[in-house]
């Protein structure tokens, strides 16, 4: 795997559109196929090896939802809109948490749940709600969390 990683870094470090945003996704996008995720340290590789700087490069995992940093399994994305808020929100976000292990947004203690907050999920009539693996789940309650972390971690 290191002999291909360095193999693909040399081969981007030596071609002249290397600091192209497009061609910086590229190398990503490889590292990822190699690796199966991008982590920080192979981010600063690539950063070097494109002549970017590694803020750009950390930007670029984070805007492009196929790059990931860590090899986690399942995403769940809390709302923290206001009206989510509003119906309890925030004890539901505390309660993921706390059952995946987690001290502020991040991955889970074990590393197969990533989780992320977003300001509005666009589904403000059935808040409070949760993105879990691409799926709005509506009408979350703090109850509900153990057995939802359970069922993402058996699967």
């Amino acid at each position: 795997m290191e002999q291909e990683l360095r193999e693909r870094f040399d081969f981007y470090a030596g071609r002249r559109d290397r600091s192209e945003q497009a061609v910086v996704v590229e190398l990503l996008r490889e590292v990822q196929e190699v690796c199966g995720c991008v982590p920080a340290e192979l981010q600063r590789e690539a950063a070097r090896a494109c002549g970017v700087p590694e803020s750009l490069v950390a930007a670029l995992v984070r805007r492009y939802p196929s790059l990931r940093e860590a090899r986690y399994r399942h995403e769940i994305t809390a709302c923290t809109g206001e009206r989510c808020r509003g119906k309890g929100g925030f004890a539901v976000l505390e309660a993921l948490r706390r059952e995946l292990g987690v001290a502020a947004q991040g991955l889970s203690a074990d590393g197969s749940v990533l989780l992320r907050t977003q300001n509005c999920l666009r589904h403000c009539g059935t808040a409070p709600n949760l993105l879990v693996d691409g799926e709005i789940l509506p009408h979350v309650t703090p109850e509900q969390i153990p057995a939802l972390v359970r069922k993402l971690r058996s699967s």
